[in-house]
């Protein structure tokens, strides 16, 4: 038999081509699936990003953005443990929290007001909730007629702020809290099979209306159909603006593993068609983190960390906008928590709380007009940094809390809004190494940075100036470490943090 040998080659060519396009597309795998880089460059660069919780639950507005939980709690201890009566008292028995959303009217929101607000204070990725808990989604869904383009507000808020996000040529980010909604509202024992877990309330009599038409809302539907929709509800999104970067909350932990890995293909499949970097986190284990960054939501880590992870914190005084808390973040906490955070290796993100009509509160306003001016002019102490040799040091002691177990990564708290002019916390941009003091020491105008005769001491410097001050600023390297002292007179809004640039040989 005469043997073709071009056309073996030709077929094993085309074989191997197959083969090779195959392969380069995401399987529902995890050993696929973690050929995806969980922190490009772009996100490593940005350091600051912001979101909001805006909702159906901003229209009580107190509680929470877990009020419509804890309102059919009717013996709920501790947080949320007022809601139920006071809710009962002030809306009557039979007012449910479907009842909220005709409420929920939105004749002062504006996308573009609220996207350069975020820009001015330094948000390099800005993000929309796509759905909290509550089952209620935010873009104009076709899989869940529960949404605020068919209800409520008339507003397709994700397709929105992602329009103004990108027309200013920043990353944009959904944020998907709907894992947990499955077991948000109390159930009655059986009535659905659902993960055995200590988040589930099971009640005797269940409140919520088990009319068939509540049944998405209320996830009254069992486990697997439930999973179903939770990824349907994220192709939707992906789909039509394929995000930069996926927010996940902690109940995807309740989702089949079969359906997390079939969202992470589709995302990244998507991605790749796109020629897009993008971004998923985990709270936890749900996804393994050698796909996707970890989140330790409203902490820090012990020291700096090999990889590149994030945390959250709140603008207002809680996730969404409390009516009878009308407070803040000092900005200078936040900007020395945010130099915390990236000397470690972190980005940190910002939540704000806008009210029901869209007005984003004056105290929120006020904070962000604050951490934009430090950053207007020391951005370039925090943004496209990487870890220096040391994060810093100085006397306030940053502890884990033993009581807060939830954060699988620590929890590191205490000490977060105490950080002060003592400490100081580094950067580092190639030959520059940033020495942020955490504000303006009233007491002692010099100070020793006891890395450079540590780990630094090999270390030849060339010049310390001061950003913000033409001061030529005094400096010695010594035994103990380079001395330095402040300029006599302070740099705008050095109260927050004051920056040393120090250039090395």
């Amino acid at each position: 038999m005469k043997i073709n040998h071009f056309k073996i080659i030709v077929f094993l060519s085309f074989f191997a081509i197959s083969t090779m396009a195959i392969s380069q597309n995401y399987a529902p795998k995890w050993d696929n699936l973690k050929q995806h880089k969980a922190a490009p460059d772009w996100f490593a660069d940005a350091k600051l990003g912001v979101y909001f919780h805006w909702g159906v639950y901003s229209v009580p507005a107190t509680g929470g953005e877990w009020y419509p939980r804890w309102m059919y709690v009717p013996d709920r201890v501790g947080w949320g443990s007022e809601i139920y009566k006071n809710h009962k008292k002030e809306y009557g028995e039979n007012f449910h929290y479907h009842d909220f959303i005709p409420l929920w009217k939105a004749p002062k929101f504006n996308a573009k007001d609220w996207v350069d607000m975020f820009e001015d204070m330094g948000a390099k990725f800005i993000g929309s909730i796509a759905e909290h808990h509550d089952g209620f989604s935010l873009w104009d869904s076709k899989v869940n007629e529960w949404n605020s383009v068919g209800m409520g507000p008339g507003v397709n808020m994700v397709k929105e702020i992602n329009d103004e996000t990108k027309k200013r040529g920043l990353k944009f980010m959904a944020t998907f809290h709907h894992g947990f909604n499955n077991m948000f509202y109390p159930k009655q024992e059986n009535t659905f099979l659902r993960p055995v877990s200590k988040y589930s309330i099971v009640q005797d009599s269940v409140l919520t209306p088990q009319d068939e038409k509540y049944r998405k809302l209320y996830s009254n539907m069992d486990y697997d159909e439930a999973n179903d929709l939770w990824l349907a509800k994220l192709d939707e999104v992906i789909n039509e603006f394929c995000p930069d970067y996926i927010w996940m909350d902690f109940g995807q932990r309740f989702i089949k593993e079969s359906h997390r890995k079939q969202f992470l293909a589709n995302y990244f499949n998507k991605a790749k068609e796109l020629n897009k970097e993008v971004v998923v986190n985990t709270k936890g284990d749900f996804f393994p983190t050698e796909l996707a960054v970890v989140n330790v939501e409203r902490a820090t880590m012990e020291d700096i960390t090999p990889d590149v992870w994030i945390t959250d914190f709140i603008l207002g005084s809680s996730w969404c906008y409390d009516k009878n808390n009308r407070t803040a973040i000092d900005p200078k906490i936040a900007i020395r928590m945010l130099a915390e955070v990236v000397s470690k290796n972190g980005v940190m993100l910002l939540s704000a709380g806008p009210m029901a009509d869209g007005t984003m509160p004056e105290e929120q306003i006020a904070a962000m007009k604050g951490i934009g001016a430090w950053m207007k002019l020391y951005g370039e102490a925090i943004y496209s940094t990487r870890p220096f040799i040391s994060f810093g040091e100085g006397t306030t002691q940053l502890k884990r809390d033993p009581a807060d177990t939830w954060n699988e990564y620590g929890a590191i708290k205490q000490g977060l809004n105490k950080l002060n002019a003592e400490d100081v916390r580094y950067t580092q941009k190639g030959k520059i190494v940033y020495a942020i003091q955490l504000g303006w020491n009233e007491n002692n105008a010099t100070r020793v940075l006891k890395v450079f005769s540590e780990k630094g001491k090999h270390l030849k410097i060339e010049n310390v100036t001061v950003l913000g001050s033409n001061e030529r600023i005094q400096w010695k390297k010594t035994s103990k470490g380079l001395v330095v002292k402040q300029p006599t007179k302070k740099p705008a809004e050095a109260d927050a943090a004051l920056v040393y640039k120090i250039t090395l040989q």
